[in-house]
């Protein structure tokens, strides 16, 4: 299953404020982000035109267009409006995905009940052959349903998932991904059906990530009381004798009670934790988080893991792309993002992992699968650690790494690689935009946000405290340079 993106690189484009169609990825008129006409976002405005102006529309003005669509319900003030856009949105997605049949699931936010009954109503209306999935899952687990429908049907498949992720309580909104799975890499087998039940796609996918040995060792698994409450106790109940799980109720408001995983845990020992839709899942050691990058690099040097290339994340620091190309490995840097980590993964036949714990392309049954199904890469990772935690780190590089924000006009990308083409700058320009400076104790990233129009992200790293600060402060002078302050 590939991510379906809301908008990416390309023209013609359209305003989401006024419609008008142009090459730029400004609007000059509203000065608005505009989005390609040929993604699902574009093809809603542009349906959404013939209601009137899409600034107007419920879904444009309570909406985060990225990877997904995020609706703040707080912002709604017309929900029978906000239903007829959310029928077009659906129409746009089978508009660009062109799929044979789409499955419809969804977590535990609230508000969920909205998007299922407009699905149900545009499937009656449009004919499309399409499956509902009867009960909470998490977000990979809807890759997962989406996967195994597409290998049993032999069709091409439009998974949604009705979810926020880690957004604020008030959100909720949905995750597209599609493909043709021709491979059985699944669990038991299983009876496809218009009406799945969410305990069997659960049990089917608790059976595909216990396919391993169990972990004797003490591990804690802080499951943030989201998603993961879903699939994780049945896992561990199987595979981890000596398991603590701690914050497992499944609560609806969870993306506010904690949004994501942070830096520190509050327990000290060696365990994991999960993110709201339990699509991330950071390794903790001494209540420190463990960069994905180090624990990837300890695995392989210690030869745990068998993998010849590795989709990085820009995030990463160079000291530990040099340490794993110096061990053998081809690094191939790709992105920030799990939709870009992922198609590019997919090309390359690589494993790809971003900092924040998205990963994927894990070995199964000869084939590769690249979604980030966080339950399923712990049990991959907890698998392959035949020795201590402490002893696989300890010969891998460390580092230091932030990352802040800043309020700006949307365009920053643009102006960003125009500033470092134009100073003659060494750095690298990321797919998505943006650009990626390295010296030679660290390096820094900036861009601006997918999903926030107007925010601009610099992420800094550094290989020791003054090396860190100095990437820091190098990013904030690039920033203000850029924009002229």
């Amino acid at each position: 299953m590939e991510f379906v993106t809301s908008d990416e690189p390309g023209t013609p484009r359209i305003c989401p404020s006024c419609g008008d169609v142009t090459d730029e990825q400004l609007c000059k008129k509203d000065g608005q982000k505009t989005f390609y006409l040929k993604g699902v976002a574009g093809r809603f405005i542009e349906k959404r035109k013939e209601l009137g102006p899409p600034r107007h529309s419920e879904l444009v003005k309570s909406s985060k267009f990225g990877y997904n669509l995020r609706v703040d319900f707080s912002l709604v003030e017309n929900l029978d409006s906000l239903k007829k856009d959310l029928h077009l949105y659906f129409e746009a997605l089978r508009e660009v995905v062109r799929p044979e049949l789409i499955v419809l699931s969804r977590d535990h936010r609230n508000n969920w009940e909205i998007f299922q009954k407009v699905f149900e109503q545009f499937a009656r209306e449009s004919g499309v052959d399409h499956s509902l999935v009867y009960g909470p899952i998490s977000t990979t687990m809807a890759d997962y349903a989406g996967g195994l429908v597409s290998f049993l049907e032999k069709k091409k498949v439009l998974a949604l998932q009705v979810t926020a992720s880690h957004n604020p309580p008030n959100f909720n909104g949905i995750k597209a991904s599609a493909g043709k799975v021709k491979h059985d890499v699944f669990g038991t087998p299983f009876e496809f059906s218009q009406q799945l039940s969410a305990d069997d796609v659960t049990g089917s996918f608790v059976d595909w990530c216990t396919q391993f040995e169990k972990y004797e060792g003490e591990v804690v698994f802080d499951l943030n009381n989201g998603a993961a409450a879903i699939s994780m106790p049945a896992i561990a109940k199987r595979l981890y004798p000596n398991a603590r799980l701690v914050n497992d109720r499944l609560l609806p408001d969870f993306g506010g009670l904690k949004p994501e995983p942070g830096w520190f845990a509050r327990w000290n020992e060696f365990g994991v934790t999960f993110d709201g839709d339990a699509d991330r899942s950071p390794f903790y050691a001494s209540t420190k988080m463990i960069f994905f990058s180090r624990m990837l690099a300890g695995a392989l040097g210690n030869d745990l893991v068998d993998e010849k290339k590795v989709v990085a994340d820009q995030r990463t620091s160079p000291i530990l792309l040099e340490y794993l190309r110096s061990i053998g490995v081809r690094v191939i840097l790709g992105d920030v993002g799990n939709v870009y980590q992922a198609r590019i993964a997919a090309k390359e036949d690589a494993i790809w992992y971003e900092e924040n714990w998205h990963s994927g392309g894990y070995p199964v049954k000869g084939h590769r699968f690249f979604w980030g199904a966080a339950p399923f890469a712990v049990t991959y990772w907890l698998d392959k650690l035949r020795i201590s935690p402490e002893e696989m780190l300890k010969d891998i590089p460390s580092f230091s790494f932030t990352e802040e924000r800043f309020k700006t006009g949307p365009g920053f990308n643009k102006r960003a690689e125009d500033y470092a083409d134009s100073k003659g700058l060494e750095h690298a320009k990321l797919f998505s935009g943006g650009i990626r400076v390295e010296w030679e104790k660290g390096h820094v990233v900036l861009r601006e946000s997918n999903t926030e129009i107007g925010t601009v992200k610099l992420l800094a790293s550094g290989v020791d405290d003054a090396s860190f600060k100095k990437s820091l402060e190098l990013g904030r002078e690039l920033f203000r340079a850029i924009e002229g302050k």
